[in-house]
């Protein structure tokens, strides 16, 4: 990318985010000390999502054969996507707008949380079944290759996102989504080892295909809708409806989490597959357009 093409993507970010600002919600005056007090909880925060992502990795390190280490390893992304949504509110409460520090930090929690983390539990997925067959050992290297591309594509997306932020438009799949994927199928495939007692490689075959497609979509530049609470409702809905189920996949024990589960993948999928769709359909329109003109 050229010098002049850097500046021109910066100009349009800062334009994108001003305009933002503009039909965002006014935020009330607050004096200093409660801005002050606002700022130490939108970093406490901060710190509690990278805690998420530290933990997951010591509970899964500890014994990778373990269902109940890896599905609390699973429950602490998402826990930490919790912590990751909320930060920003206190944040943007204190009227501090985002320096490079604060990017940073966020970014660096964001990478051991939705990076590190996942890629170590998809690393050591498949020791948690017996490397008794030549597949099963297979699988095993395999699931090391998909969790260090899964960790690649985390950071190549995050450092893709603090070059040319833009709260309009998501350029792939933001790392929280990947993470919540991930978590979500260490989680079933938990579930399924221990609860339905089946030893399939299966499992562990379409979670690793999945994990593979889901850091692709990452480092793409397909756009999906951002997370930012707007005036839609359905957003809105949808938002809310997720935020439920990952603090009921979260609070359950692992024999009763496969149906919350479930439909959390469900919602993963559909915000996964939803950019894919509204490129095509973007395309068949201007295609139809042409044709009309």
């Amino acid at each position: 990318m050229t010098t002049t093409e850097s500046k021109e993507t910066d100009i349009n970010s800062s334009n994108e985010i001003q305009e933002e600002d503009k039909k965002g919600w006014k935020i009330p005056e607050f004096s200093k000390p409660i801005r002050i007090m606002f700022t130490i909880l939108a970093n406490f925060i901060t710190f509690l999502n990278f805690s998420c992502g530290i933990i997951a990795i010591i509970l899964v390190s500890i014994d990778p054969r373990n269902a109940v280490y890896a599905s609390w390893a699973g429950k602490l992304i998402l826990l930490a996507i919790i912590f990751d949504f909320s930060d920003g509110i206190p944040a943007r409460l204190a009227q501090k707008k985002p320096g490079f520090f604060g990017t940073f930090v966020d970014s660096a929690a964001d990478t051991i949380s939705f990076g590190l983390a996942p890629a170590v539990i998809i690393s050591l997925s498949m020791p948690l079944l017996s490397t008794e067959s030549t597949a099963h050992l297979a699988l095993a290297i395999c699931s090391i290759a998909v969790g260090c591309y899964f960790g690649f594509c985390t950071i190549f997306r995050l450092i893709r996102f603090t070059k040319a932020p833009s709260k309009k438009w998501f350029k792939g799949i933001p790392s929280p989504g990947a993470g919540c994927a991930a978590a979500i199928y260490i989680i079933i495939k938990a579930y399924i080892e221990t609860e339905a007692g089946s030893t399939s490689i299966a499992t562990p075959i379409v979670g690793l295909i999945l994990m593979i497609l889901t850091g692709t979509m990452m480092i793409v530049t397909i756009r999906y809708p951002t997370t930012k609470l707007r005036k839609n409702p359905l957003e809105i809905f949808l938002l809310g409806l997720a935020a439920v189920t990952i603090v009921v996949v979260v609070a359950i024990p692992l024999k009763f989490i496969i149906y919350p589960a479930a439909f959390m993948g469900a919602l993963t999928v559909f915000y996964v597959l939803y950019g894919p769709f509204y490129l095509l359909a973007h395309m068949m329109e201007r295609a139809k357009e042409t044709e009309d003109y």
